[in-house]
């Protein structure tokens, strides 16, 4: 087959949805069987869900498909929450890591701010985090979907529901500047 056979509006919905898929049934997993969750896991399924949704969404503003200023905001809002995160988890890295040297004389400066064995934080999205990314991969289901022959997304549910992610995009934002989705770890 050649690629323009395999490159198909029917083929990107088949592959996103079998995605949705898998990223549902990772959190099912560690949801229903607490010993296969990790801290390192609440740092890397939100990321990966963040690239997931900004490539995805930015190939659909490419094609036209969703406007420039939500995808915009999408992604300003993830890079924000991603670089906000990290720099929480490194002030209170570096913070536990200069009490644990009181008293000592250890010159080690060489420490992982990621280090999941050590890290004092687990990311915890909020209940409008978690809309907002179901209504993220449902526009962008139907942004897709819109693109199949056969398949009429009516312009009004689209921008609908482009207006409705652009309000859950904001209200989520504005969940995380208070560093409530940050929960502490067991590691001491």
């Amino acid at each position: 087959a050649n690629i323009d056979q395999v490159s198909t509006p029917a083929f990107a919905l088949s592959l996103f949805l079998v995605m949705g898929f898998t990223d549902f049934l990772d959190g099912y997993i560690a949801r229903t069987f607490p010993s296969t969750a990790t801290v390192l896991g609440t740092y890397l399924d939100p990321f990966a869900d963040k690239v997931f949704i900004s490539v995805t969404s930015l190939t659909l503003c490419y094609t036209g498909t969703l406007p420039g200023l939500l995808v915009g905001l999408w992604v300003a809002r993830d890079v924000g929450v991603v670089g906000s995160v990290y720099w929480l988890v490194r002030q209170e890295t570096v913070r536990k890591r200069n009490n644990e040297k009181q008293g000592t004389n250890k010159k080690n400066n060489n420490f992982a701010v990621m280090d999941p064995q050590n890290t004092p934080f687990k990311v915890q999205a909020s209940f409008m985090s978690k809309v907002n990314t179901t209504l993220q991969i449902g526009l962008i289901a139907l942004g897709i979907a819109g693109e199949v022959p056969p398949i009429s997304i009516p312009p009004e549910l689209m921008t609908s529901l482009i207006w409705i992610t652009a309000g859950t995009t904001i209200g989520s934002s504005l969940g995380y500047l208070d560093g409530s989705a940050m929960l502490k770890s067991e590691n001491k």
